[in-house]
């Protein structure tokens, strides 16, 4: 998707719960645009791409050009991932490549959608089964939902299982963008349009969070999830199928959820803060002093309760929302070494607060995100120079501590 590069207009932090490169953009950029329609819903803005038929999987996930070396493409070999390339077509497999209308389904992609309903539906909202079954049963009416559902079914299975569903998940991944865009172009005015659209986002962000090099994806989505909620659905979220998605029904299915017993072991949370304390002269920029502010509040509310820790995150989650475009893109940056920690330490300590916060019990629906979360972590680590290696050693110990625990909870983020 595509951003116009305009300034977005600063929004509360709390009007909605819960984000590529600004030379390069992502799959996701279009959706940060709507940040310049408050108020009114004009047409955003798209900004073409390049497209290689016979690019790597990363580079196409990422839509940047790839130059199509072998066995490494140059964008690979710098950002230090593994390389695959899709199977040359026949001919014959040519012509039937690409399915744009899910009517025109693959027997696999009823294994896909089967996987969405069962294990993979997205956390976010909390406790909203019923209305993502409702969501399942519009994705017939709307096919930007349903490769969008088809999508993170596919990713899910990859992730979880020994079968190997990436490109098809890329597949279905790069239509429901596209769709999504079109619509995004014309903001519709239906409610149940905005559901659908809602809901194909929430996948596409869940989908994110399963990929190995999907964290500019990931926040690009994000926020303009959050700006979607801001400014074009706002008042009506009560209509929505959605209508627990909102500041105060997050924080109350989040009070349910959350025990305060047992809190003894604080040796994480604690670490977390002299991490932070640690990278705080390599703070510069105005946004990551305000970003920097709100994540050094975590471990100060987390010793009032667990709840409070809770709702903390949950705007620094939402925080991205607040920034202009220009921020934003710096934010995302993999070479503004700052900002690329910063996300780290968010990122992580998602699991050190649901250590503490949720039940040893609690229910995970996607384990393989956890590992994910890692990759990025020792991806961004290791691309430090060393200069500011300094500031990863917290993060490459809680990262081997987390990958030798079974545990897999985190605050219900996507």
């Amino acid at each position: 998707m595509s951003s116009d590069g305009s300034s977005s207009s600063s929004s509360n932090p709390g009007d909605s719960p819960g984000g590529s490169e600004p030379s390069r953009a992502s799959s996701s950029d279009t959706v940060v645009a709507v940040a310049g329609s408050r108020g009114s819903r004009q047409p955003l803005s798209r900004r073409g791409h390049f497209k290689s038929r016979m690019g790597c999987f990363n580079c196409k996930r990422r839509r940047v050009k790839c130059n199509e070396l072998r066995p490494h493409c140059s964008p690979c070999r710098r950002l230090a991932l593994d390389c695959a390339y899709p199977p040359t077509p026949t001919p014959a497999a040519a012509s039937s490549s690409l399915r744009p209308n899910p009517s025109m389904l693959a027997l696999e992609d009823l294994r896909f959608h089967h996987q969405f309903l069962t294990a993979a539906i997205p956390p976010l909202p909390l406790k909203a089964e019923k209305a993502w079954l409702d969501c399942a049963a519009m994705s017939h009416e709307y096919d930007f939902l349903a490769h969008a559902a088809l999508g993170l079914g596919a990713s899910h299975l990859t992730c979880h299982t020994n079968a190997d569903y990436t490109s098809q998940a890329l597949h279905h991944r790069l239509i429901a963008i596209k769709q999504v865009n079109e619509q995004l172009t014309s903001p519709p005015s239906d409610q149940k349009t905005l559901d659908a659209l809602l809901a194909a986002l929430f996948c596409l962000i869940t989908q994110a969070s399963l990929i190995d090099d999907g964290l500019a994806d990931y926040m690009t989505i994000i926020r303009g999830g959050h700006l979607i909620v801001i400014i074009i659905i706002g008042e009506n979220m009560d209509k929505s199928v959605f209508p627990g998605f909102t500041v105060e029904g997050h924080h109350q299915n989040s009070h349910e959820l959350v025990r305060e017993d047992q809190r003894d072991d604080m040796t994480d949370a604690n670490d977390f803060e002299m991490s932070l304390m640690t990278l705080q002269p390599l703070v510069k920029a105005p946004y990551e002093h305000r970003y920097f502010a709100l994540m050094s509040q975590i471990p100060v509310a987390l010793r009032r309760s667990s709840e409070d820790s809770w709702a903390v995150f949950s705007m620094l989650f939402r925080f991205p929302a607040t920034f202009t475009n220009e921020e934003f893109l710096e934010l995302v940056n993999p070479e503004n070494h700052c900002s690329r920690l910063l996300l780290i330490h968010m990122f992580l300590v998602d699991y050190v607060l649901a250590a503490i916060c949720l039940s040893p019990d609690t229910p995970v629906k996607a384990p393989a995100r956890k590992h994910v979360i890692i990759k990025w972590a020792r991806a961004a680590a290791a691309s430090m120079p060393a200069d500011c290696k300094r500031y990863t050693h917290w993060i490459e110990s809680y990262c081997d501590k987390l990958e030798k625990t079974n545990d897999c909870r985190h605050l219900f983020t996507p």
